[in-house]
Formats: C-alpha cells, structure tokens, sequence
C-alpha cells in the first residue's frame, strides 16, 4: 500500500523521503583523503605547514607541532601509542575552533564531533581506524562524564577499550569497545578542567586572540576544501612512500631525558620528522625538550620533596643534633619551616595565616596529606613508621630518610635532582 499525503489542490500524492523530516537523525561517512598518485617529496611538510599558517594564528613551534601530530593522526595505527591533541585558551575567539577544523581537513578517516558523549565516542572508535576531532570539550566534560575521560586515557594505547554489559536473549554479557584513535580536541580552559593524566598524555596549543593585521584567514570548507584536499593527499602520499622509514624510526634519536609517557607522546612526531630530514628533526627535539623544560616547574608535592633533599644532604645548617634514621612529622615541619627556596623564601614557615610565628608554619597533617601521594618501595603511601632506630628505642613513629630521599629521587625533575643521589641514602646512623 503507497502512503498518500494531500497536496494543496486537494489531490492525494505518494509521501517520499525528502517530504518528510528525518526525526532519526544521519550517519555521516568520515571524512577522506585520496592518495596523490605520483611520488612526493620531503617538502611537503613545509606545503602543510604554509596552509596551517594562512588559516590558523600560532607560533612557529605549534605549526611545527601540528605538522608533525597531522602526519601521525593520518597514519596512528602505526605506532603503539597515540598522543592528544589539545588546543585551548583563557577566552573565546581565539581560533580553537578553526585551527581543530584545519587539522582534521588534513587528516584522513577522520570525524569533526562537537557535543560527544561516551556513547557516541566508542561507537566513532570501535574499529580502531579513525581520527576524532571534538570541538568544545569543555562542555563534555564539565558535565563529570568519567566514562568519556578514561576512555580519552585508555584510547592512547593500542590495546585500550572499554567493557560494557549488554542485555540479550540468553542474558548478560560483557562487550569490549575499541578506544583507540587518534584525538584532538579544543575548548576554553579545557586544559585546567582536565585530569592531570590527561594532561600530561597531551601536546597543548595555548591559543591568544590575533590583533589587527594577525588575524588569519577565514576557512570556508565549500572554498577552501579542494586545497586541503590536495595538500591532504600529497602528504598522505608522502606518509604511505616512508612507511617503513616511519615505522623503524631509531628510538636511540630520542633526547635521553625524555621517559616514561613522555616518551611515549613524542616519538610518532620524532619518527615523522626523522624521515622528512635534519631540520624538522631538530626542531622537534628543540620542541621536546623546551617542554621538558617548562614541566620542570615544582608543584606542591614536588618542592617539598626538593627541601626534603636539601635539608637532608646538608644536615648541619639545619639541626646540631646527629641525624637519625628517620625523622617525625613534627620535627620534620620544623625543619622544613628553616629552608629557604632559590628566590629566597621560606615557604613552609609562612604555610599558614597566623600571629605567631609558629601558628604558620606547615602542620603534621597538611605535611602528611602532601608527601602521601608518593609510593615507597614496599608499594604503600608514604608515611610515618614505628621502625626502630639508634637514636629511637621507643619506636616513636617517623619518615623513613631512605623512603623521602628515595621519592625525590624519582619524581623531582631532572634539573633538580642531586648527583650524589646515586650513591644512596644511608640505612644507618649518619654522624655528619
């Protein structure tokens, strides 16, 4: 039977698709990238580059950035771990949205998503191929969405997913999504709303609004898509030519003092820029370790790992007294109320609002809830123990020295670690 709708005049005519809304919505096909069919040569990055710049305001290290995070969003399942993307600024109007566009308009297999919910997120992931581009991710994650956040951390590794329970005929049962994908995302201060770990598994833009005669142009995707276009084949080209320069990317080419995660998030850029030659590869590095440099930065718990150090390895400008095997948290404090920082400071002797002198400095409970968030080497939180010592036939309850010197050891930043911490931390008396 045809289903009938009237026309003005009153005669029935057959209902088709376009004379009717579409309640249920659209699915869109990811955006795509064809090949340049002939070889193409090392200058294409600088080809990207030059288009990045026309459309979006930055600095010459964040279209270097760019670049490079393009290349590998194109081509992330090639390596084992795929590093965020993050644009943000204090503000509005400062360009996060076009600049996240321009990038996606270069990247292959790739969605532009605002509004993502964790649903959505794995259902554009499932397959492990695809590049998401997610405008506004301060909303999304303003509203506590703690699946979308794990899934931002799990998906950066090549194994990471999510389990969920469906119902069906025969009952429950536990379905894995695929999280990972290459992401970037953009947003006002989503940098301060986001986890630490996030954060950290993150390359930042900090975008400042143009002035007069900065501005850049206006991308308009009916005009301007045939370039991207272009440009977007040739250094997919580019990337499919050096696949397997790319993939056998000599780690040994790695600043030495990048480890860990942070490791991790720059070699898919080292392994592009080795190939496309010495200048992006130095400037990469430059990047890197200009980075590393600025997360040199103390916080909280780290600074007091550095006075816990100095106090420690110059123990005569603190206490007259032989330094024991471990110290209590009230004498700790005391302690640490006499060090000075390197901009002349005493920090820890002015913690709190007072009169007396003593009233401010740091107390036994804010100096326990700081060095808790470190691990010692039996795996618990580090706090205070009843281990005997010489100077403490009582067992009164102490820091462990070898557990603080231990923990600054590992977490202080490279440039504020003490050479002879290799030498280790004494297990008994010290009679210094």
């Amino acid at each position: 039977m045809t289903n009938l709708e009237l026309v003005n005049n009153g005669q029935e005519s057959p209902v088709t698709c376009d004379s009717v809304t579409n309640w249920n919505g659209a699915e869109v096909d990811a955006y795509s990238l064809e090949p340049h069919l002939e070889t193409v040569g090392n200058e294409i990055l600088d080809e990207v580059e030059n288009l990045i710049r026309e459309f979006v305001f930055a600095t010459e290290r964040d279209t270097g950035l760019l670049t490079t995070w393009i290349g590998h969003a194109n081509k992330f399942t090639w390596f084992k771990y795929t590093p965020r993307l993050g644009f943000t600024a204090g503000v509005h109007e400062c360009g996060k949205s076009q600049a996240l566009e321009v990038c996606q308009l270069l990247t292959n297999n790739s969605y532009y998503l605002s509004d993502v919910t964790p649903a959505s997120f794995f259902t554009y992931t499932q397959h492990g191929d695809k590049a998401l581009f997610v405008d506004e991710m301060t909303d999304s994650l303003r509203g506590g969405e703690g699946s979308l956040t794990s899934a931002l951390k799990t998906g950066t590794k090549a194994n990471g997913s999510v389990p969920r329970v469906e119902m069906g005929t025969n009952g429950r049962r536990v379905v894995q999504f695929k999280t990972y994908a290459a992401v970037a995302f953009g947003g006002v201060r989503v940098d301060a709303i986001m986890d630490s770990q996030n954060r950290s598994r993150t390359h930042w833009v900090h975008m400042r609004r143009a002035m007069l005669g900065e501005d850049p142009e206006t991308l308009d995707e009916r005009i301007d898509g045939h370039r991207f276009k272009a440009v977007g084949g040739r250094y997919l080209k580019w990337l499919q030519q050096n696949e397997q320069a790319i993939k056998g990317f000599d780690k040994s080419q790695l600043p030495k003092h990048l480890i860990g995660r942070d490791r991790d998030k720059w070699l898919p850029l080292f392994a592009i820029a080795s190939v496309a030659g010495n200048k992006w590869l130095d400037r990469i590095r430059r990047y890197a370790l200009e980075e590393l440099d600025d997360s040199n930065q103390l916080t909280d718990s780290t600074q007091i790992l550095k006075a816990v150090q100095d106090i420690y390895f110059n123990w005569d400008r603190y206490s007259v007294k032989l330094r024991d095997t471990k110290v209590t948290t009230g004498n700790l404090c005391k302690l640490l109320a006499k060090w000075t920082d390197e901009d002349g400071r005493k920090p820890y002797a002015k913690w709190n609002n007072g009169v007396d002198l003593e009233d401010r400095i740091i107390r036994s409970k804010q100096l326990t809830g700081l060095l808790g968030s470190f691990i010692n080497a039996r795996g618990k939180s580090l706090s205070t123990e009843g281990h005997r010592s010489m100077f403490d036939g009582d067992r009164t309850r102490g820091y462990l020295w070898a557990d603080l010197i231990d923990a600054s050891d590992r977490h202080l930043p490279e440039s504020y670690r003490l050479e002879c911490h290799a030498v280790t931390c004494d297990k008994g008396v010290s009679h210094d």
